[in-house]
């Protein structure tokens, strides 16, 4: 399995808490949206970069932040999953 592939899977795993969605496009450029259905509730967007996914925040408005987070590893994705 590609790394791609098994940080996807990590991130997938937040869909299983209540109110979380999580919307996966594309395959070789990979986007995944994390929305909450609670308005105040930070969501996220992550987009593949070569050889790692980019995370930026979206506001309530859909503005997108800079880039405040890279995963780089399967355990950079369960980091994020934890906190």
């Amino acid at each position: 399995m590609k790394l791609q592939e098994k940080i996807t899977n990590r991130l997938k795993s937040l869909k299983e808490i209540d109110g979380i969605s999580v919307r996966i496009t594309g395959h070789t450029n990979g986007t995944i949206r994390i929305l909450h259905k609670r308005q105040h509730s930070p969501d996220f967007i992550f987009r593949w970069s070569r050889d790692h996914y980019i995370g930026y925040y979206i506001d309530d408005k859909g503005s997108q932040s800079q880039a405040i987070i890279s995963l780089y590893s399967v355990m950079d994705a369960i980091r994020f999953v934890s906190a």
